[in-house]
């Protein structure tokens, strides 16, 4: 019987490890670390149709061509026309707007868009629409630019607000402007003009977009709770909200903020 040679021991592989056998798996080591590599994450673009959907208001999404792609629920009850008769066509064709001038606006909202390329965000504006009724209706605007990855293809979301929220608040301002005592106010008679006339005449405080439509709705007589259903949000918020105003105002109550905003003309 032969020994084994020095130096190896029988049964082995010449390098002293155990011999393969055959059919065997070999298991292959894991270190995440040294076998991962970086990958980038993907920017993340806000959701056109999630935006519009769940606008509390009228909500209307354009593309660079001024072409409707959405149209929500609010905005079938403010203009009349089904998301199916809007969708595709020209948003010009459909609500023909005019300015506060009654300019009739150009079919491709050339301005907007013109803005747009330049890198400047249109402001909120105002402007008079036709219901699918062919009934006339002013609407308050805020313009939403979304943008993607690539420049020229970006979208436009129309936030729109019927006036006459605003008239019943003015109605409700020149029923305070009847009462004495109250803090802001002068005595009936003294030519002191209305809400509507003295509207934007003057540099308001500083107030929130929610905070100015929370005080409009204060000076409707609305309570917290028709606040929160109006506007969408919790009547906590709402009365986060009150408390804002109250603050800027140094006021000690809803009616002495309404009034001392009607002093500041805000409203």
């Amino acid at each position: 019987m032969k020994k084994a040679p020095a130096g190896k021991v029988s049964g082995s592989g010449g390098d002293g490890n155990p011999p393969k056998r055959a059919g065997a798996v070999r298991s292959i080591p894991t270190n995440p670390r040294s076998q991962a590599t970086p990958s980038q994450t993907p920017v993340a673009f806000p959701n056109v149709p999630t935006i519009v959907e769940n606008a509390s208001r009228a909500a209307i999404a354009t593309n660079s061509d001024n072409t409707i792609v959405h149209w929500n629920a609010a905005a079938v009850e403010l203009v009349g026309f089904t998301a199916d008769e809007a969708v595709g066509r020209n948003l010009q064709q459909i609500i023909q707007a005019r300015d506060i001038h009654g300019n009739r606006l150009s079919v491709d909202h050339g301005a907007f868009h013109e803005m747009i390329r330049i890198g400047e965000a249109p402001r909120s504006f105002e402007l008079a629409i036709i219901t699918a009724t062919g009934k006339m209706t002013t609407v308050a605007v805020s313009i939403v630019v979304v943008l993607s990855p690539k420049p020229t293809d970006y979208h436009l979301v129309y936030l729109m607000t019927p006036l006459h929220r605003r008239r019943r608040a003015d109605e409700a301002i020149d029923r305070l402007l009847t009462m004495t005592n109250v803090p802001g106010i002068t005595e009936p008679g003294d030519g002191m003009p209305s809400g509507a006339a003295v509207r934007g005449t003057h540099n308001p405080p500083r107030l929130t977009r929610r905070q100015r439509e929370v005080l409009l709705l204060l000076a409707e007589g609305r309570r917290s709770g028709e606040i929160a259903d109006e506007l969408s949000i919790s009547v906590h918020t709402v009365r986060t909200h009150i408390q804002g105003i109250l603050r800027t105002f140094g006021a000690v109550n809803s009616l002495e903020a309404v009034s001392r905003a009607l002093h500041e003309r805000i409203i």
